[in-house]
């Protein structure tokens, strides 16, 4: 079996709730990975819009 792979992931599909939930991690988390996405050029394949966790990602996703 060669080394490791050396590749890039180019996009990511994302899924998550259209509420906020019940814990402000929750959205801590999701503008968090919006960020991380933004920073490595990775383009977010979702179907949500702007509400809820999805719209935390997204958000992070079109400020850069």
């Amino acid at each position: 079996m060669a080394g490791p792979s050396s590749y890039h992931i180019k996009n990511i599909c994302v899924f998550g709730g259209s509420s906020l939930g019940k814990e402000i991690t929750f959205l801590e988390s999701a503008n968090h990975l919006g960020q991380v996405l933004a920073e490595r050029k990775i383009h977010l394949v979702y179907g949500g819009g702007s509400l809820g966790l999805m719209g935390g990602v997204n958000s992070c996703i079109f400020r850069r």
